[in-house]
């Protein structure tokens, strides 16, 4: 594959989560989504030590481990109940099993962006037999965060994607 197609992929990756992810709340225009796309990347300091630092993600290449943080901000002045985040996993990405968080949240997941279950409810037909969902066929995730989120302050959310 070219190097001027991995860039055209990587960044529709990026754009493509960017412009889709969610926000579901009792009043929605109180809430403001911001995302973040990060790899992390080994730094050696002046002594010789070694540290893991988040940097932007601005150039992907295939087997890249991306971490996307999505934020929440309640910009009104008054809590925002029943705040829900729906993001797809980007095109051309697989989600890494167990790398979902969301303090506060109850995590479900989605093979069609349209029905939202647990891990073990998720199934798939294959040879005409249903099997369990591995975690590279989910599609989508939800956060649904369990408390009101009150004026001015932030909830987030986040889960790493490999590139294919």
């Amino acid at each position: 594959m070219s190097q001027g197609k991995l860039k055209f992929i990587a960044a529709a990756a990026l754009l493509a989560f960017a412009v889709d992810s969610q926000v579901l709340a009792a009043d929605a225009r109180c809430i403001s989504l911001k995302s973040m796309a990060e790899v992390e990347r080994e730094i050696v300091d002046d002594k010789g030590g070694k540290s893991v630092k988040r940097v932007a993600a601005s150039k992907v290449v295939p087997g890249t481990e991306v971490i996307w943080t999505i934020t929440a901000e309640n910009t009104c002045k008054q809590a925002s109940e029943n705040v829900t985040i729906n993001n797809p996993v980007p095109a051309h990405m697989q989600l890494v099993a167990n790398s979902v968080t969301g303090a506060g949240s109850d995590v479900t997941y989605s093979l069609d962006g349209k029905a939202f279950a647990k891990p073990d409810q998720l199934t798939v037909k294959e040879n005409g037999a249903d099997r369990k969902a591995r975690t590279n066929e989910y599609k989508h995730i939800r956060w649904e965060f369990k408390n009101p989120l009150p004026a001015g302050a932030t909830a987030t959310a986040s889960f790493r994607a490999v590139l294919e």
